[in-house]
This record gives structure tokens, sequence and C-alpha cells, in this order.
């Protein structure tokens, strides 16, 4: 008999005991499970819902289409149409696409010379005189006009020269000098301005000349003309897409440099989609729709925060004199958007006509627009842009008109010339 055969038989027989005891527990457990479980009802296992992607819904109005169907190539226009709050997309192509905006870029030099300037900022122009004045009103000596007014014109001249024989003086002998900014009716030589300037105030004397020097800091002027509110330069300088008026109003504030680092820095406009040659927007500019709607945006914004409206600074579209006097005339718009053009001939990538500004509801605010059309068909492109931006807009909303008076406002209103003594 083999002595360890009880031994492995009491090993097994604890293993088997062990076992068994082991097993006891967890069988009680889950048959104390199945009897709770047949008592109470466990809600479902709750599964979190997948988080729908937002996706922009796309416009209901085709431009792609539209231009298309009317022989055009669809990558030669940049279209962006929604309402002013930015919560609806009426029409969009190429919204992103840099285009050469023209003279749009007026809007950003508008926009650029507010917050430093104010509206209610005026131009000096200062007049000095030297020599003695005798009792019949003749000045043995000259007349030294400084300053840089965009918009010194005629106008300007009859009140320096009313102002000269207030004060007893109806003749100069010598000389009528200016300063080497001077301009006169929008002529960028100052000789040539000052040639004119003395035909308007009649005052005799021998030569007009470019003033060598400036009468030093300590040297008063006899009287200061003050030119219009700058919200006025503004105003006509977009009605009539002045050149002139925008390059000099944009020196006062950085140029064309100036005018590309605002955008970019303050209104947050991606580097590679600005470029700023000239603050009139002649020249090679490059701007997007959206940009310019951003800047437009901006302006209006900037407007209300100095008391103004956008009315106040640009044109009311077929009401206004100036470059949309004549725009979407009898159509539903008419007299209910303010704008700004822009225009550039072949010579300048293939020629541009650009529209941009904002059209009043009854029932649906603002709506805001910018349309870029490349090519030479100026006539054309102007066509196409009214008539897209009155089939988008009367689909959605009913135009309120501007109230106006029955003839075009003054943009330059002669009684806000004023002169004061230093």
């Amino acid at each position: 008999m083999n002595p360890r055969k009880p031994i492995i038989a009491m090993f097994v027989v604890g293993i088997a005991v062990i076992a068994g005891l082991t097993f006891i527990p967890y069988s009680l457990v889950e048959r104390a499970r199945e009897a709770v479980s047949a008592v109470i009802t466990r809600p479902p296992e709750v599964v979190a819902p997948a988080l729908p992607v937002p996706t922009p819904t796309p416009p209901a109005f085709d431009a792609e289409a539209w231009y298309a169907g009317r022989g055009e190539e669809p990558a030669r226009h940049g279209v962006l149409i929604e309402a002013f709050d930015g919560t609806r997309v009426l029409a969009a192509h190429n919204p992103d696409t840099p285009f050469n905006p023209a003279s749009l870029i007026k809007l950003a030099t508008t926009h650029v010379a507010l917050p430093p300037l104010g509206a209610d900022y005026r131009i000096e122009t200062r007049v000095y005189t030297e020599g003695e004045v005798g009792d019949d009103g003749t000045l043995r000596g000259k007349v030294t006009v400084v300053g840089g007014d965009p918009t010194f014109g005629d106008i300007s001249a009859a009140l320096i020269a009313k102002e000269l024989r207030a004060r007893g003086i109806k003749r100069v002998t010598e000389e009528l000098s200016v300063s080497p900014e001077f301009c006169f009716n929008y002529s960028e030589s100052p000789v040539e301005s000052a040639e004119r300037m003395s035909r308007v105030m009649q005052m005799k004397e021998k030569q007009r000349t470019l003033a060598e020097t400036l009468p030093p800091s300590h040297v008063k002027p006899l009287f200061v003309l003050r030119s219009y509110p700058l919200r006025n330069i503004l105003l006509y300088m977009n009605a009539h897409s002045s050149n002139f008026v925008a390059e000099r109003v944009g020196a006062m504030v950085g140029g064309p440099e100036g005018i590309e680092r605002y955008l970019v820095e303050e209104l947050k406009l991606p580097a590679e989609q600005v470029e700023i040659a000239r603050a009139s927007g002649r020249e090679h500019n490059r701007m997007t729709a959206r940009g310019v709607l951003t800047v437009l945006r901006a302006l209006e914004s900037e407007a209300t925060r100095q008391g103004l409206k956008l009315d106040d600074l640009m044109p009311v579209v077929s009401d206004d004199a100036g470059t949309l006097r004549r725009r979407l005339v009898g159509s539903p718009l008419e007299g209910a958007a303010v704008g700004k053009t822009g225009t550039l001939t072949a010579e300048v990538d293939g020629g541009m006509a650009s529209l941009a500004g904002v059209v009043y509801t009854e029932s649906s605010g603002m709506i805001a627009f910018v349309i870029l059309d490349q090519g030479n068909q100026i006539a054309e492109n102007r066509q196409l842009e009214d008539e897209l931006l009155s089939e988008v807009v009367i689909n959605h909303a009913v135009p309120r008109p501007i109230a106006t008076p029955d003839k075009p406002r003054p943009l330059l209103p002669s009684d806000s010339l004023t002169i004061t003594s230093e």
C-alpha cells in the first residue's frame, strides 16, 4: 500500500471543499441580483447624443449661376450681400477672393480718418500780411496764405478777399504767396493755385509765388479760414469719388501704409488679403468683398459713436449729386440706399467696376452689399450690379426710402465755412 495515497486524497477533498465555499457567495449574490431585478426596473442606459456639426446654410440666391446665365465668367466677380448684423447671408460668391476694389478704398480712408480727427474737424488756412496799409486801403507788402485744405476753391478765396477788405485792405502792391501744400480747385500745383486764387480775390498784386519760408510759429496770422467740417469733406469725397480729396485726407492719417496697417491690426483683416497702394483706390489695391463689408460695418459703428449716420458720410443712391446720381433710378431701391462706387480703366487689372453700401428696408433692417466686377466692360458691369442688387434685396425685403429734400442736398454747404481771428 502506497503511504502517500491518503495524503493525496485528503488534499483533493480539501481543494474541493475550498472551491465550493468560494463559489457559494458568488452564487448567492447572483441569485440576489436576479431577485432584485425582478422587483426593480433599472432605467435604460443613457447615451449622450452626438452634437450636430454646424454647417452654414448656403444662400438661396445662386450668384455664380446668375453671372453664368448672363454669359459672364463667374471667377471675375465677387459678391457678398447679407443682413447688416450678419445673421443672414443673402448672396455670396467669391467673398474671400481678393480683387481690386478701386474707389471702395475711399471707405477705408473715411473710416481711418474719423477716429483721430473727429467729424467736426476743420482744416485751417492761415492768412498773414506784411507791410503797411495806407489810407487808401493799399497794403504795401504781401499776403501769405498757408494751408492744405483739399476743398479750398472759389468760395474760400472770395471769403478771404471779403475779410481782407473788411480789415481795410483793398489792394496789395507786392505779391500773393502760398505754402507748398496749398491747393485751389483741386490743382496739384501751388503756384497755379495762387494764380487762380488771385483772379478771384482781385487784389492786383504784382506776382504770385511759392513761399520760400513760412512765417515763424510765434507770428500770429491776421485771421484763419476754417474749412468745411470733416464729415462734409468725406461726404463730398465719397459722392464724387474725388481722388484728390482722398489722397489729401489719407496723407493726414498715415497715407496708404497707415490705412493698410489699420485694416490689418485694428479690423483684423487677413494681411494677405489687403494691399493699399493709394488712399484714393487708384492703381493696384487688393481687398475681398468680405473685407470691404468689414470696413463698412466699422464705419457705421464709428459714425454712430460720433452722432452720425451712414448717409452723413455716403451719398444716397439716385438722390445726391455724384457718381450715384443716376444709378437705380426707377428701381425699388431708388432713394433707399447709400453707397460708394469704384471704377478703374482697363489699364489697371483689366478694368474694374464695384459697388458697396447699405439698403434700408421696412422690416429687415439694413442690408449690406459689396459687388466687385472685373473687366473692361464698365457700363455693362454697372448695369449687372444694379440688377443683381435689386433682385436679391426685393426677394427678401421691402426697401425703405430715406427722407431727402426735393433737390440734391449741398455736399459742401458754403455757410459752414468760418473765419476766426487769432
